[in-house]
């Protein structure tokens, strides 16, 4: 089963994927992504994981550790491990 296909540079104010689209993209090439897209098959490395988990704390504010980039390898799964995180940041 296919996930929506997200881009990179739609709404500024973009949920979650929107913007984790636009990381990944940018990151490592891939012109669109999708829940199922894997980050490995995508162009992902040790070292890119590290450089995204980076960017992600900077862009929401949430810890993630670049071992949970590898572990959680499915766009879908990693925009969910940050939406979850954002639920239970406080304010």
């Amino acid at each position: 089963m296919e996930g929506t296909a997200h881009t990179a540079g739609t709404d500024g104010a973009a949920g979650v994927q929107e913007k984790l689209a636009g990381l990944w993209t940018d990151l490592l090439g891939c012109d669109e992504v999708n829940d199922d897209t894997d980050f490995f098959d995508c162009g992902g490395t040790s070292i890119a994981a590290v450089h995204l988990a980076a960017r992600i704390q900077a862009m929401f504010g949430v810890p993630v550790d670049a071992i949970e980039v590898v572990v959680e390898k499915k766009f879908g799964s990693l925009a969910a491990l940050i939406d979850s995180r954002l639920a239970t940041t406080p304010s």
